[in-house]
């Protein structure tokens, strides 16, 4: 019997419109804040020499990290033929090696990447366990993967008042639709249990840090860092 999909398909076959439709509403005022706000934790916590980015879709995040550490070699990994077409747009003129594939299983070298960043797509994969399998070969030893998750462990009225005040100067049709969009990702996202559970059954379970971070003003997400040693 075929295995439904978590969401993963649906991308796999995402028209160049959806695509365009998907970047137009990571232009808003919160959604570059929560790029900038994970860009900064990434670059903080050090980057080493080369970064992947995981479900990079339209490139926006790999774009702040330029900013802020224009050395890194940068790589971008989408399942999305119309979301990797998308992001060789964006970052033309940043040396950006974008891929084609599924984080399941890559043509990587093993221990290519000092660190492996992820946000938001986590939650579709199919499946998990062997992708968070792959993130720790593609990984040198020392090296760091940090997945920026939502969760379905918030508070509502936290929640409802922040994404109030995030949609105030934004125009009418990211007001009608950012909501519909995150509140249809925070029912189908794991909790922060279930988030563990799975990393407990991969390499990373010894080393692993989860911790809840406000990212773009909303206090949904969730920091998971994994160490490969």
């Amino acid at each position: 019997m075929t295995m439904r999909s978590r969401g993963q398909a649906s991308f796999v076959r995402i028209p160049k419109f959806g695509a365009r439709l998907y970047d137009k509403m990571m232009t808003g005022h919160s959604a570059e804040a929560h790029f900038a706000d994970i860009a900064r934790d990434v670059v903080d916590r050090g980057v080493g020499r080369r970064l992947l980015d995981v479900g990079t879709g339209p490139g926006r995040l790999l774009a702040e990290v330029r900013k802020l550490n224009p050395e890194v070699e940068l790589h971008g990994l989408d399942i999305s033929a119309a979301m990797v077409e998308l992001a060789e747009r964006n970052l033309r003129g940043d040396k950006v090696q974008l891929s084609l594939g599924s984080i399941r299983s890559t043509s990587y070298e093993t221990g290519f990447f000092d660190t492996v960043i992820c946000s938001g797509s986590f939650y579709l994969w199919d499946e998990p366990i062997a992708c968070l399998g792959e993130i720790h070969r593609i990984l040198a030893v020392g090296g760091r993967a940090c997945l920026y998750e939502s969760t379905r462990d918030f508070d509502p009225e936290a929640f409802r008042k922040a994404l109030q005040h995030n949609l105030r100067e934004e125009p009418l049709l990211r007001k009608c639709l950012a909501p519909h969009f995150l509140r249809r990702q925070l029912a189908m996202t794991y909790s922060t249990d279930e988030i563990r559970s799975i990393v407990a059954q991969t390499q990373f379970s010894a080393h692993t840090e989860v911790a809840p971070v406000t990212l773009g003003g909303l206090p949904v997400w969730l920091r998971v860092a994994l160490t490969k040693e």
